[in-house]
């Protein structure tokens, strides 16, 4: 009887479980549903105005908190006029008066998540509740629409409690957790919206620096290949790295030193981004310059290989004379930095030249590199494959490389040894060329030498002549006998 019992209230259970899942996604689709068919009117409506469409809209539940400067996401719409609209809780309100700077979104389902970053622009404000638009995306007119979010920023602030990196590392904007993918679609003409949270992975350390590479000799400059990374630790454990989807700002720039050094030159900043896989090619690079090195690297490392591939000597020609060696260290104070994180990203490589005219004047050309910040990460844990957006803030490295340049030249093996066995003979021939010219241009130089060989002589003079007297006298015995 129990067991008839059992086969009974198991199925029910069952589906009762189903129905109220079901029922509790249809509530949440149109409490959302309600807010954005009436929000999304018009871009440019009050912020509140819009809020409060929504029945289910409470303003008792975002309260003014004058001293926390974090921002979340209340909802996200999408206009008349296929704008994407973001709704922003600011605790703070008007008393900061913060403004979002940007968003990461990835607009493909939260299976093949590829968040990219997009500027916010301000429309308007009301209290804590703020409304801005995506700058950069425009409104599909696919069947099923996904918006997944995984931070919204603001500026970097230290009187906000915000950390500062040091080591020369700088951070222009903060990142918010959010982690919620928005899908948007259309059943039976009408509008239908849902809200689920999704999984990431945060940032928790973080280096952003590059490794400079020679040309080799050049006349009137130098010149060498910037090879950029970012170097990381996360919340979570990697076993194996295997993607990486990384953004950052490129800036072209050029100083001038010398005489009458004039202000630098800066040009127009450019974003890019950059999807990494450990397939891709092995890097490699050769300077222009005579006698440049070979250098390759990877695009993602592990910390020990990064130091391995940046640390090494490369003897870059080996002639009959010289040999000439150059040898890439990372300097101390970066090494200990880099001992503390886990992964290396090596996402661009940009040009460094320095001219210099011999008449006191002398120009550097360079490509700054900032605001880097890591979107996605694909890697293996436990055997089990993983692909999440990423939550890190926005860091700018050093002016200078994290690696010291010696180059040295030594006179060869084969060289030495045959300096060692002719230098005598070269010596010798040097000698009589200076006598010569002595002889040339200083008067009564002859005199002098013939004197100096006369006393140098002297001794073997007179020695002959007691030889040649002792002979003589032998041979006047010998006749007299």
């Amino acid at each position: 009887m129990k067991s008839t019992k059992n086969k009974i209230i198991m199925p029910l259970l069952v589906l009762f479980l189903i129905v109220i899942s079901l029922i509790n996604g249809l509530i949440q689709a149109v409490m959302l549903n309600d807010c954005i068919a009436y929000a999304a009117d018009t871009g440019y409506s009050d912020v509140l105005d819009d809020l409060h469409k929504d029945s289910t809209f409470n303003e008792s539940y975002y309260p003014e908190i004058k001293d926390n400067y974090s921002i979340d996401i209340i909802q996200l719409a999408e206009s008349t006029e296929k704008e994407l609209l973001v709704y922003v809780y600011q605790p703070s309100g008007h008393s900061a008066d913060l403004r979002a700077t940007s968003i990461n979104i990835s607009t493909t389902s939260y299976a093949d998540i590829s968040p990219s970053n997009y500027k916010l622009k301000y429309l308007n404000s009301n209290s804590v509740f703020f409304k801005y638009v995506v700058d950069g995306i425009t409104v599909s007119d696919a069947t099923a629409r996904y918006y997944g979010v995984t931070s919204i920023y603001r500026p970097f602030n230290k009187e906000y409690g915000d950390r500062e990196p040091g080591h020369g590392n700088t951070v222009t904007e903060i990142p918010f957790n959010i982690s919620k993918e928005y899908r948007f679609s259309t059943i039976n003409g009408n509008p239908v919206a849902a809200t689920v949270d999704i999984e990431t992975i945060e940032i928790t350390d973080k280096f952003v620096g590059f490794v400079r590479y020679s040309d080799g000799f050049k006349f009137f400059g130098d010149g060498a290949c910037d090879s950029h990374f970012v170097a990381f630790s996360t919340n979570r454990p990697i076993d194996k790295l295997c993607e990486a989807k990384v953004s950052w700002v490129e800036q072209f720039n050029r100083e001038y030193f010398g005489v009458s050094p004039s202000d630098p030159y800066y040009g127009d900043s450019v974003s890019k981004e950059r999807e990494l896989s450990i397939d891709d090619e092995t890097v490699h690079y050769k300077g222009e310059g005579i006698n440049a090195g070979t250098y390759e690297w990877e695009r993602i490392q592990s910390v020990d290989d990064f130091m391995s591939s940046a640390d090494i000597s490369n003897n870059v020609y080996s002639g009959a004379v010289i040999n000439v060696n150059v040898a890439n260290k990372i300097d101390s104070e970066s090494k200990k930095i880099l001992e503390s994180k886990q992964w290396v990203l090596r996402f661009a490589e940009t040009k460094y030249e320095y001219n210099s005219s011999g008449m006191g004047w002398a120009n550097a050309a360079s490509t700054l590199v900032g605001d880097v910040t890591i979107l996605r990460l694909k890697f293996i844990t436990d055997d089990i494959t993983y692909n999440l957006g990423v939550i890190d803030n926005k860091q700018t490295g050093s002016n200078k490389p994290v690696n010291d340049m010696d180059i040295s030249v030594t006179v060869s093996e084969k060289f030495s040894q045959f300096w060692k066995s002719a230098g005598k003979i070269i010596a010798i021939v040097l000698a009589v060329i200076a006598v010569v010219l002595l002889f040339m241009f200083i008067p009564g130089a002859l005199n002098i030498l013939l004197l100096i060989l006369k006393i140098i002589f002297a001794p073997f003079k007179w020695i002959y002549k007691g030889i040649r007297s002792a002979i003589q006298k032998r041979k006047h015995k010998k006749k007299k006998e």
